[in-house]
């Protein structure tokens, strides 16, 4: 039941890492070094890491909620 609470608070802070970071700083920290010619990020890959970001706030604060 305790492991929760920590598990809670660890996904909210990524998720809200994923709404505050820009996409563009996530994308060259994660994937430009993927690609040959470096360009950008899609559109795409941005509306992405803003779902991201709720979702996993959302359980994070599920989790939180649920162990209460």
């Amino acid at each position: 039941m305790k492991q929760e609470i920590p598990a809670g608070i660890i996904f909210c802070l990524m998720g809200l890492s994923f709404l505050i970071a820009s996409p563009d700083q996530l994308w060259r920290i994660t994937e430009k070094w993927k690609t040959k010619d470096g360009g950008q990020p899609s559109k795409r890959y941005a509306v992405l890491m803003r779902i991201l970001g709720i979702v996993f706030a959302g359980a994070g604060a599920a989790l939180i909620l649920c162990s209460l």
